[in-house]
Protein backbone atom coordinates (compact mmCIF):
# COMPACT_ATOMS: atom_id res chain seq x y z
CA UNK A 1 0.00 0.00 0.00
CA UNK A 2 2.16 2.85 -1.26
CA UNK A 3 -0.34 5.45 0.00
CA UNK A 4 0.04 4.32 3.61
CA UNK A 5 3.03 5.39 5.73
CA UNK A 6 3.20 3.73 9.16
CA UNK A 7 4.78 5.54 12.12
CA UNK A 8 6.16 8.31 9.95
CA UNK A 9 7.60 10.19 12.93
CA UNK A 10 6.15 13.34 11.41
CA UNK A 11 4.56 14.76 14.56
CA UNK A 12 7.62 14.15 16.74
CA UNK A 13 9.71 16.45 14.55
CA UNK A 14 7.39 19.45 14.96
CA UNK A 15 7.48 22.12 17.66
CA UNK A 16 4.37 22.94 19.71
CA UNK A 17 4.02 26.21 17.78
CA UNK A 18 4.17 24.42 14.44
CA UNK A 19 1.59 21.87 15.56
CA UNK A 20 -0.72 24.65 16.70
CA UNK A 21 -0.46 26.57 13.42
CA UNK A 22 -0.88 23.37 11.40
CA UNK A 23 -4.09 22.70 13.30
CA UNK A 24 -5.33 26.20 12.46
CA UNK A 25 -4.62 25.78 8.75
CA UNK A 26 -5.89 22.19 8.66
CA UNK A 27 -8.59 21.77 11.34
CA UNK A 28 -8.68 18.27 12.86
CA UNK A 29 -11.64 15.96 12.30
CA UNK A 30 -13.11 13.59 14.89
CA UNK A 31 -14.74 10.21 14.30
CA UNK A 32 -16.48 7.52 16.34
CA UNK A 33 -16.02 3.78 16.15
CA UNK A 34 -17.16 2.19 12.84
CA UNK A 35 -17.22 5.54 11.01
CA UNK A 36 -15.34 5.60 7.69
CA UNK A 37 -12.59 8.13 7.09
CA UNK A 38 -12.59 7.15 3.40
CA UNK A 39 -13.81 4.31 1.22
CA UNK A 40 -12.41 2.34 -1.69
CA UNK A 41 -12.72 4.34 -4.89
CA UNK A 42 -12.97 7.72 -3.15
CA UNK A 43 -10.78 10.37 -4.67
CA UNK A 44 -7.48 10.61 -2.80
CA UNK A 45 -7.25 14.40 -2.62
CA UNK A 46 -6.14 14.76 1.01
CA UNK A 47 -3.14 13.73 3.04
CA UNK A 48 -4.46 12.38 6.34
CA UNK A 49 -2.34 12.37 9.50
CA UNK A 50 -3.69 10.17 12.29
CA UNK A 51 -3.50 12.06 15.59
CA UNK A 52 -5.34 9.73 17.96
CA UNK A 53 -7.26 6.46 18.04
CA UNK A 54 -7.02 3.36 15.86
CA UNK A 55 -8.23 2.71 12.32
CA UNK A 56 -8.38 -0.50 10.36
CA UNK A 57 -7.47 -0.48 6.67
CA UNK A 58 -9.77 -3.05 5.08
CA UNK A 59 -10.94 -4.46 1.77
CA UNK A 60 -14.26 -6.13 1.13
CA UNK A 61 -14.13 -9.72 -0.07
CA UNK A 62 -16.44 -11.21 -2.75
CA UNK A 63 -18.87 -12.29 -0.02
CA UNK A 64 -18.93 -8.78 1.43
CA UNK A 65 -16.87 -9.75 4.48
CA UNK A 66 -14.13 -7.29 5.32
CA UNK A 67 -10.48 -8.29 5.53
CA UNK A 68 -8.06 -6.19 7.56
CA UNK A 69 -4.90 -5.28 5.66
CA UNK A 70 -3.34 -3.07 8.29
CA UNK A 71 -3.97 -1.20 11.52
CA UNK A 72 -3.27 2.51 11.72
CA UNK A 73 -2.64 4.67 14.78
CA UNK A 74 -1.15 7.98 15.95
CA UNK A 75 1.64 9.23 13.71
CA UNK A 76 0.58 7.24 10.65
CA UNK A 77 0.00 9.03 7.35
CA UNK A 78 -2.70 8.02 4.85
CA UNK A 79 -3.15 9.26 1.31
CA UNK A 80 0.49 9.74 0.35
CA UNK A 81 -0.55 9.96 -3.31
CA UNK A 82 -2.83 12.97 -2.75
CA UNK A 83 -0.81 15.17 -5.13
CA UNK A 84 -1.34 12.79 -8.05
CA UNK A 85 -4.15 13.57 -10.45
CA UNK A 86 -7.03 11.08 -10.37
CA UNK A 87 -5.55 9.11 -7.46
CA UNK A 88 -8.10 7.00 -5.55
CA UNK A 89 -8.04 4.98 -2.35
CA UNK A 90 -7.52 1.24 -2.79
CA UNK A 91 -9.07 0.26 0.55
CA UNK A 92 -11.44 1.49 3.27
CA UNK A 93 -10.23 3.26 6.41
CA UNK A 94 -12.70 2.52 9.21
CA UNK A 95 -12.42 3.61 12.85
CA UNK A 96 -11.64 0.65 15.10
CA UNK A 97 -12.03 2.73 18.26
CA UNK A 98 -13.84 5.78 19.54
CA UNK A 99 -11.99 9.05 19.77
CA UNK A 100 -10.27 8.88 16.39
CA UNK A 101 -8.82 12.25 15.38
CA UNK A 102 -7.16 13.06 12.08
CA UNK A 103 -5.54 16.08 10.47
CA UNK A 104 -6.51 16.21 6.77
CA UNK A 105 -4.41 18.34 4.39
CA UNK A 106 -5.71 19.11 0.89
CA UNK A 107 -3.64 20.58 -1.93
CA UNK A 108 -4.49 24.21 -1.22
CA UNK A 109 -3.72 23.77 2.47
CA UNK A 110 -0.48 21.99 1.60
CA UNK A 111 0.65 25.03 -0.40
CA UNK A 112 -0.19 27.31 2.54
CA UNK A 113 1.66 25.04 4.95
CA UNK A 114 4.69 25.04 2.63
CA UNK A 115 4.64 28.84 2.56
CA UNK A 116 4.11 29.46 6.26
CA UNK A 117 5.66 26.38 7.84
CA UNK A 118 8.61 25.24 5.71
CA UNK A 119 9.89 22.93 8.44
CA UNK A 120 6.59 21.08 8.39
CA UNK A 121 6.95 20.50 4.67
CA UNK A 122 10.53 19.28 5.13
CA UNK A 123 9.30 16.91 7.83
CA UNK A 124 6.68 15.51 5.45
CA UNK A 125 9.32 15.03 2.76
CA UNK A 126 11.48 13.22 5.30
CA UNK A 127 8.58 10.93 6.14
CA UNK A 128 8.03 10.15 2.47
CA UNK A 129 11.73 9.36 2.04
CA UNK A 130 11.68 7.07 5.08
CA UNK A 131 8.70 5.31 3.50
CA UNK A 132 10.97 4.09 0.70
CA UNK A 133 13.04 2.21 3.26
CA UNK A 134 9.84 0.74 4.71
CA UNK A 135 8.82 -0.52 1.26
CA UNK A 136 12.26 -2.09 0.77
CA UNK A 137 11.85 -3.91 4.10
CA UNK A 138 8.42 -5.15 3.00
CA UNK A 139 9.87 -6.50 -0.25
CA UNK A 140 12.67 -8.23 1.65
CA UNK A 141 10.29 -9.83 4.15
CA UNK A 142 7.97 -11.07 1.39
CA UNK A 143 10.30 -14.04 0.82
CA UNK A 144 10.74 -14.83 4.52
CA UNK A 145 9.15 -17.97 6.01
CA UNK A 146 5.51 -17.63 7.06
CA UNK A 147 6.43 -17.99 10.73
CA UNK A 148 8.63 -14.88 10.37
CA UNK A 149 6.02 -12.87 8.47
CA UNK A 150 3.23 -13.79 10.88
CA UNK A 151 5.51 -13.23 13.86
CA UNK A 152 6.32 -9.74 12.60
CA UNK A 153 2.62 -8.91 12.25
CA UNK A 154 1.90 -10.06 15.79
CA UNK A 155 4.97 -8.31 17.23
CA UNK A 156 4.27 -5.05 15.38
CA UNK A 157 0.63 -5.05 16.48
CA UNK A 158 1.66 -5.73 20.07
CA UNK A 159 4.18 -2.87 20.02
CA UNK A 160 1.71 -0.40 18.54
CA UNK A 161 -1.57 -1.37 20.16
CA UNK A 162 -0.80 -3.91 22.89
CA UNK A 163 -1.26 -3.86 26.65
CA UNK A 164 1.51 -5.22 28.86
CA UNK A 165 0.70 -8.08 31.20
CA UNK A 166 2.78 -9.91 33.83
CA UNK A 167 5.42 -12.38 32.71
CA UNK A 168 6.50 -10.55 29.58
CA UNK A 169 3.17 -11.02 27.82
CA UNK A 170 1.50 -8.32 25.73
CA UNK A 171 -2.19 -8.56 24.91
CA UNK A 172 -3.32 -7.35 21.50
CA UNK A 173 -6.09 -4.80 21.93
CA UNK A 174 -7.39 -5.43 18.42
CA UNK A 175 -9.44 -8.44 17.37
CA UNK A 176 -7.69 -10.03 14.40
CA UNK A 177 -9.27 -13.07 12.77
CA UNK A 178 -7.11 -15.65 11.07
CA UNK A 179 -8.25 -14.26 7.71
CA UNK A 180 -6.94 -10.84 8.79
CA UNK A 181 -3.61 -12.27 9.92
CA UNK A 182 -3.33 -14.09 6.60
CA UNK A 183 -3.93 -10.89 4.63
CA UNK A 184 -1.49 -8.90 6.77
CA UNK A 185 1.25 -11.53 6.51
CA UNK A 186 0.76 -12.43 2.85
CA UNK A 187 -0.32 -16.00 3.58
CA UNK A 188 -3.45 -18.15 3.62
CA UNK A 189 -5.88 -18.89 6.44
CA UNK A 190 -4.92 -22.57 6.53
CA UNK A 191 -1.21 -21.75 6.76
CA UNK A 192 -1.81 -19.15 9.46
CA UNK A 193 -3.80 -21.68 11.51
CA UNK A 194 -0.89 -24.12 11.30
CA UNK A 195 1.71 -21.44 12.08
CA UNK A 196 -0.22 -20.14 15.08
CA UNK A 197 -0.14 -23.70 16.39
CA UNK A 198 3.63 -23.71 16.02
CA UNK A 199 3.93 -20.43 17.90
CA UNK A 200 1.66 -21.76 20.67
CA UNK A 201 3.82 -24.87 21.00
CA UNK A 202 6.86 -22.61 21.37
CA UNK A 203 5.13 -20.73 24.17
CA UNK A 204 5.15 -17.45 22.21
CA UNK A 205 1.41 -17.02 21.54
CA UNK A 206 -1.73 -17.69 23.54
CA UNK A 207 -5.38 -17.24 22.65
CA UNK A 208 -7.64 -17.87 19.69
CA UNK A 209 -10.60 -16.49 17.74
CA UNK A 210 -9.12 -13.02 17.33
CA UNK A 211 -8.02 -12.58 20.94
CA UNK A 212 -4.31 -13.13 21.34
CA UNK A 213 -1.41 -12.28 23.56
CA UNK A 214 2.25 -12.72 22.71
CA UNK A 215 5.52 -13.19 24.59
CA UNK A 216 6.84 -10.13 22.82
CA UNK A 217 10.59 -10.05 23.47
CA UNK A 218 10.95 -13.80 23.00
CA UNK A 219 8.92 -13.61 19.77
CA UNK A 220 11.10 -10.82 18.40
CA UNK A 221 14.24 -12.76 19.35
CA UNK A 222 12.95 -15.83 17.49
CA UNK A 223 12.26 -13.71 14.40
CA UNK A 224 15.79 -12.30 14.44
CA UNK A 225 17.29 -15.78 14.86
CA UNK A 226 15.31 -17.17 11.92
CA UNK A 227 16.23 -14.22 9.71
CA UNK A 228 19.90 -14.64 10.63
CA UNK A 229 19.78 -18.34 9.78
CA UNK A 230 18.19 -17.65 6.40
Amino acid sequence: MSWFIPRAGFLERLSDEEKMRLGQICPPRSYNKDEAVFMTGDRCDELTIVLDGMLKIVRQGPSGRERILHLSGPGDILGAEFLEDEATYKADAVCASDGVTTCPINREQFVQVARELPRVTLSLVGSLAAHLTHLEDQIESATAPVIVRLGRVLAWTARRFGREEPGGWVRLNSELRQEDLAAMSGSTRVTVTHTLGQLRDLGLVEGTRGRYRVKLEALEAMIEDLLWES
